[in-house]
């Protein structure tokens, strides 16, 4: 059940960097308006895990650079994904599907890697669902 959790606030925080990066880049250049609207759903991912994700052990400040560092490591990983994908496949002509297995791959990644930044304890007990 957390995994969906974690699925379904991943959906909202790439929904707040889509409809942000839209915005921008009719007044800005690509690269401006990715960097404004990726870090805006990096802090909208934070928030949502942190509320309905993860059992948060360690503090927060830790637990937004450990979060902030994972996901600047999964941004750069999900880049050499793109490059490789689209360079030494047969996916270079099709760099959405690219994209789309990129993301399936870095969705576990940053599952896993949030875990330890938020410190997760297990806490449910057979009473309770905090997943």
């Amino acid at each position: 059940m957390r995994i969906l959790k974690f699925f379904g606030t991943s959906v909202i925080a790439t929904g707040v960097d889509f409809l942000i990066y839209a915005g921008l880049v009719q007044i800005t250049s690509p690269v401006v308006a990715n960097v404004f609207s990726a870090s805006a759903g990096l802090i909208t991912n934070f928030f949502l895990q942190k509320s309905y994700v993860f059992n948060r052990s360690n503090s927060l400040k830790r637990s937004f650079i450990l979060s902030l560092v994972f996901s600047l490591l999964g941004l750069g990983l999900g880049t050499v994904f793109i490059f490789l994908f689209t360079t030494f496949t047969p996916l270079a002509h099709q760099p959405v599907i690219a994209k789309v297995i990129t993301t399936a791959i870095i969705f576990f990644y940053n599952y896993f890697t949030k875990k330890i930044a938020f410190g997760h304890k297990d806490t449910e007990t057979s009473g309770a669902t905090s997943c």
